[in-house]
């Protein structure tokens, strides 16, 4: 046989050339798969050039169908004597094909070990997601630890199912607030979370929403030792029903809080500040401000 280069093993031209021996010899896929004690599924893999046979059966078929290991290898009959095709022609067709064996197998095992990692991989963010559903990482708006450290409240855009303990897909502010005397959960609802004060002694803070269709935010003060909430609103009445107010910040006694309003009187806007003492529920130290905008208009 002429001297030739060295080829990638063509796996159609070594298939169509089994087929070929088979039928020669009066063989069906069956028969030749169960002489070499696998699958005829192999036998037609083979055949359709979908793979090739592994290197430990290539003599044992090469002897079934009648040809020389090298003759398989090379999917062709080759008119040289034995003895001029051995051993080296022979040697370097083993040594190819054993070289393109190894690289299938390494993409083989690469190729199923990538498929177990990406699905372990795909599992593992299904589970974290999860996870993180049920924690509420995913839908944390806010986080207020009081000034001394002894409680915690967390503002989340979901609402809590407490059967199976998990957050729902239904927007809602719910507040979950974690203290010496346990765990509490509160829902406003479909609502816009605006914000959340602790006063400075920790044992009381304010809370700002606005609810679903609301003109004007939803103040509320909520008492961790008389496990008490107030809603703020009509209690400060500075301009009655529809009145806006901003909670702006704590007094230093932890009982005075400092706010800011505005209204319509008398059919003219007014607005200003104000000091609200939530112990004595009394009203004190207004400011009113020279007004320019008109009630009902954004400024």
């Amino acid at each position: 046989m002429g001297q030739k280069g060295r080829e990638e093993v063509d796996n159609e031209k070594i298939g169509s050339f089994i087929k070929e021996l088979r039928k020669e010899k009066g063989l069906t896929q069956k028969e030749l798969a169960d002489a070499l004690h696998i699958t005829d599924r192999a036998v037609s893999k083979w055949e359709r050039g979908l793979n090739a046979p592994d290197i430990a059966l290539l003599e044992p078929l090469a002897e079934l169908l009648g040809v020389s290991v090298g003759e398989l290898i090379r999917g062709e009959r080759t008119a040289e004597d034995a003895a001029d095709r051995l051993p080296a022609e022979e040697t370097r067709s083993l040594l190819d094909y054993s070289k393109e064996e190894v690289r299938r197998k390494v993409g083989s095992v690469r190729k199923k070990y990538l498929g177990v990692l990406a699905g372990c991989l795909a599992l593992a963010l299904l589970v974290g997601g999860a996870l993180l559903w049920r924690s509420g990482v995913l839908f944390l708006l806010d986080k207020k630890a009081s000034p001394d450290g002894q409680s915690v409240v967390r503002v989340y855009s979901k609402n809590w199912d407490f059967w199976p303990l998990r957050f729902t897909l239904e927007d809602a502010v719910q507040l979950v607030s974690e203290d010496g005397d346990g765990t509490a959960y509160v829902s406003y609802g479909n609502s816009e979370y605006q914000g959340l004060w602790w006063s400075p002694d920790g044992r009381k803070y304010v809370l700002a929403i606005r609810r679903e269709g609301a003109k004007v935010p939803s103040l509320s003060l909520y008492w961790l030792d008389r496990h008490a909430e107030w809603n703020l609103n009509p209690i400060l009445n500075m301009g009655g029903e529809g009145t806006e107010y901003q909670f702006l910040r704590w007094g230093k006694d932890s009982e005075s809080m400092l706010f800011y309003y505005r209204t319509e009187r008398a059919g003219k806007p007014k607005e200003g500040y104000f000091w609200y003492n939530c112990a004595t529920g009394m009203v004190g130290g207004e400011l009113e401000l020279p007004t320019t905008w008109v009630w009902g208009e954004e400024t």
